[in-house]
C-alpha cells in the first residue's frame, strides 16, 4: 500500500497562535500528511475503500488521525466522520474528490470553530484503464486549504457588567 503525502497549506511566515484572540485573527491552516485513498472495487464500478490522513491544525497546534476503512466512499460526504482528536471531524466527497475539515475547541471560556474545504487533484487512479481486479491506489497531488475561524464570545461571570 502506497501512502501519498499532501500539504494542505504552504503558508510562509505563519505565526502560531499564542492566545485565544490570536486563534481567531491568525492565518490558520491545516496540513495533511500520509493521505491514503484506495478503492477496492473500482474495476466494476464500486466505491468501497479506505480514506484516511493525518492532519495538523496550526491554531490549536494539534495533530489528528482520521480514517475510514472498508466503507462506501460515496457515503463519506453525507455525514461528518470523527477523527481520533476530540472536536476534529472530516467529510470526503467521492464524487468531487474534495475534503472538508472542521475543528472546535474552547479557549478561556470561548468556543472557537474552524472549517475548510479543498479540492484534491488525483494522479494515477480511478481511471478507465485501471487494471481489472486491481485495487486503485491513489496519489494525491498537493493543494492548499486555509481555515475559516469563528468564535462565540465567552459569557461574563455574574456581577461583571460591561458598559
Amino acid at each position: 500500500m502506497r501512502a501519498a503525502t499532501s500539504l494542505l497549506a504552504l503558508v510562509c511566515g505563519v505565526v502560531l497562535a499564542d492566545t485565544c484572540a490570536d486563534s481567531l485573527s491568525s492565518h490558520s491552516y491545516w496540513r495533511i500528511d500520509e493521505l491514503v485513498l484506495k478503492v477496492y472495487d473500482w474495476d466494476n464500478g464500486g466505491s468501497t475503500g479506505t480514506f484516511g490522513f493525518k492532519s495538523y491544525y496550526s491554531a490549536t497546534n494539534k495533530t489528528a488521525e482520521c480514517l475510514a476503512e472498508n466503507v462506501d466512499l460515496a457515503k463519506l460526504g453525507n455525514t461528518w466522520s470523527k477523527c481520533n482528536e476530540p472536536g476534529t471531524e472530516f467529510q470526503f466527497n467521492f464524487k468531487d474528490i474534495s475534503l472538508a475539515l472542521r475543528e472546535t475547541w474552547i479557549c478561556s471560556g470561548a468556543t472557537f470553530s474552524a472549517n475548510a474545504t479543498g479540492d484534491m487533484m488525483l494522479h494515477g487512479c480511478l481511471e478507465n484503464d485501471t487494471e481489472m481486479g486491481a485495487e486503485s491506489d491513489c496519489n494525491v497531488m498537493e493543494f492548499e486549504m486555509a481555515a475559516n475561524v469563528t468564535s462565540e464570545s465567552a459569557k461574563a461571570p455574574p456581577g461583571h457588567d460591561h458598559h
